[in-house]
């Protein structure tokens, strides 16, 4: 049988060719013994013809049996399918199904039923794949009790006339289990701090400050136990916590009731106890969450306090900020920040100076004090500001005339000039990048110093290598006010900065009536001190007619909703609206029973400016963030773009609507 089975190989063609040959030349010599090679050669031909027959039937035969026993394999693993599978056609009808789908629809009789409407009345072309699609998957779709992954094979694609689908249902109960049982177990860490712990403590009288330190430590620590988390005090106002997603939840779910708890301890303490946390759920690595928590903490710090801070995967959620930022009655973070400044203003080549976009009065006066500061330590300095605004134009147009300051300004074109490895940028009145006058530079300059007082939102600008945000001070004026006293020994102004800076203090306290402290009569008092003149600082703050006459009708038209909010706007484009919606706002607090209100105002520029403000309990940062803003407690703003002013209000309110249902289940 091996013979037979050499014969068939090519090359034997090559032998009965050469054997052909050496009978011819044999016959030459002796037709004899040529006449029997001849003959060997023609057996030889004969039996390997036959051989091949043989070998060509027996693989047919093999061929057959296969073909047999494919299809008997095709039909009993069709039949004995482990996952429940059925065949449909376009229009979702059962043309064949297994024991194992009978089975999972509990029903003896599928044949020509449709499938969508076994299962709840399921759109079938969610199942059918589309024409550039092979597969479909529907990741999870539960029958019964069960889970079950869906996938759709298109089986008779070359076929136009007989659409058929192959559905497979893959039971995934069970790895959803699993994934619910590890979401159970997985690690939550906190970072908690107490804010203002020493000024809390020592608000409270002798013999109840150990009492009150230990109160604040019960609250926190049953509130953990309560979580079944666990607690470690890192230092006396700071702690580090652990406990399992789940109770983060249930935390979401109390609004994180523990702030509430500890606002409410009163052991002769005049300043309230508040607490900041900073959570965030498991992310790559203990060490990576821990430092996702530290984060959230940093940013519940830079929003004022009071408040929690939740990194959930990827997104950030705040609960609580319904208290105002405690004032430091010390100067020693303006100080080492002042002295910093100097140092860092020194080592450069020179100054940029920005505020954010549409600068207003805080925003351009905070820039002067930093060109004066510059000017003190003899380093060149220039503001980056693209135009003027309807808001500034009057102290803009007295910078410009007054000698030495005529060319301060700079366009954004003209910043390429002033940039080089040694230049600093200083931001001021903002700490979005996004938001501010250029927000490329930020990117573009290495070395840069923030300076704000709004409170953190989920953007900040990180980069900066020196950042003085304090949400207690009333304004990004204030603070400059403050650092210049501390960049120089005997550090004087001159009267136009310091009408600048006082401006824009007088513009965010609403003249000294809103966020004022101790420490904002105390810059003011500086700045009189350096010949800032009330009288002209007030000349800044005057409108025309034609603004007179907008904030008039914006009153006149003012809506009352909920019985606590003013809600009103303008039919028509104006220039300038940051200004003027802020000055409507705050005439609408004076109305007996408001506790905030809402002005919405669309500029020439096509965006719709809202400002906001707010006296007692409402938070309308938070409502302005909801709105791709924010700002303060009590003063926020936002502006939105390819939306009409009707379209705002309805915004507004629905937000607004929102935000009362969740904090006072109005």
């Amino acid at each position: 049988m091996n013979d037979k089975i050499r014969f068939n190989f090519p090359e034997v063609q090559l032998y009965l060719a050469f054997i052909f040959v050496l009978s011819i030349v044999i016959s030459y010599f002796d037709r004899q013994i040529g006449l029997f090679v001849f003959l060997i050669f023609v057996y030889l031909v004969y039996y390997n013809a036959r051989a091949i027959k043989y070998k060509n039937n027996d693989l047919l035969v093999d061929f057959k049996n296969l073909s047999i026993d494919m299809d008997e394999i095709s039909k009993q693993t069709m039949l004995d399918f482990p996952v429940p599978f059925c065949v449909i056609n376009e229009y979702g009808n059962i043309k064949w199904n297994n024991e194992k789908m009978t089975d999972m629809l509990s029903n003896d009789e599928l044949i020509e039923k449709n499938l969508g409407s076994l299962l709840n009345n399921l759109d079938i072309d969610k199942l059918i794949p589309k024409a550039n699609e092979e597969i479909m998957s529907m990741d999870d779709y539960v029958v019964g009790d069960k889970h079950y992954k869906i996938q759709t094979v298109d089986i008779a694609k070359n076929n136009q006339k007989a659409k058929k689908y192959a559905v497979y249902f893959f039971d995934i109960s069970s790895e959803l289990l699993l994934i619910d049982k590890y979401n159970e177990i997985k690690p939550v860490i906190l970072s908690v701090q107490v804010d203002n712990f020493n000024d809390v403590v020592e608000s409270a009288a002798d013999d109840f400050r150990p009492l009150l330190e230990a109160d604040i430590e019960r609250h926190i620590r049953f509130w953990v136990e309560k979580k079944d988390g666990i607690l470690t005090k890192l230092s006396k106002d700071k702690f580090f916590c652990v406990f399992n997603e789940p109770m983060l939840k249930q935390a979401e779910e109390e609004k994180f009731s523990i702030l509430d708890d500890l606002r409410e301890i009163e052991l002769s303490n005049t300043i309230p106890v508040t607490l900041s946390i900073g959570a965030s759920t498991y992310e790559q690595n203990l060490a990576y969450t821990n430092k996702n928590a530290m984060s959230a903490l940093d940013m519940a710090l830079g929003r004022g306090g009071d408040q929690a801070v939740c990194k959930i995967y990827d997104k950030t959620v705040f609960y609580g900020g319904k208290s105002k930022a405690v004032e430091k009655k010390t100067r020693v973070r303006a100080r080492i920040v002042g002295h910093a400044m100097r140092d860092l203003i020194k080592k450069s080549s020179n100054v940029l100076v920005m505020g954010h976009s549409y600068p207003d009065l805080d925003a351009i006066g905070a820039c002067m004090g930093i060109v004066a500061i510059c000017n003190m330590l003899e380093s060149p300095v220039k503001i980056v500001l693209s135009s003027s605004n309807k808001s500034i134009d009057d102290l803009y147009y007295k910078i410009k005339n007054t000698e030495g300051y005529k060319d301060i300004f700079i366009t954004h074109d003209e910043t390429s000039k002033y940039i080089n490895e040694q230049t600093l940028l200083i931001v001021v009145d903002t700490n979005k990048a996004s938001l501010t006058e250029m927000p490329q530079l930020t990117e573009i300059v290495d070395k840069i110093v923030l300076i704000d007082h709004h409170r953190r939102g989920i953007e900040f600008l990180d980069k900066a290598v020196l950042t003085f945000h304090e949400t207690y001070a009333s304004s990004a004026s204030e603070m400059v006010t403050e650092l210049v006293q501390y960049v120089k020994d005997g550090a004087k102004l001159d009267v136009l900065t310091a009408e600048a800076l006082l401006s824009g203090i007088t513009l965010d306290t609403k003249n000294f009536a809103f966020n004022t402290g101790v420490r904002t009569f105390e810059a003011a008092a500086f700045l009189r001190k350096n010949g800032a003149d009330p009288l002209e600082i007030k000349k800044f703050f005057k409108g025309d007619f034609e603004n007179f006459i907008v904030k008039a009708d914006c009153i006149k038209n003012a809506r009352i909703i909920e019985d606590i909010i003013a809600i009103s706007s303008y039919d028509k484009k104006i220039k300038g609206p940051s200004l003027i919606a802020a000055q409507i706002a705050d005439e609408l607090l004076g109305i007996k029973g408001i506790q905030a209100s809402f002005v919405v105002i669309e500029g020439i520029n096509g965006s719709v400016q809202v400002s906001a403000r707010s006296i007692e309990n409402i938070n309308v940062q938070v409502i302005m963030e909801k709105l791709g803003g924010g700002g303060h407690i009590d003063t926020a703003a936002t502006q939105i773009r390819d939306k009409s002013v009707d379209e705002v209000i309805k915004l507004v309110e629905e937000t607004v609507k929102i935000y009362l249902k969740e904090e006072y289940n109005k």
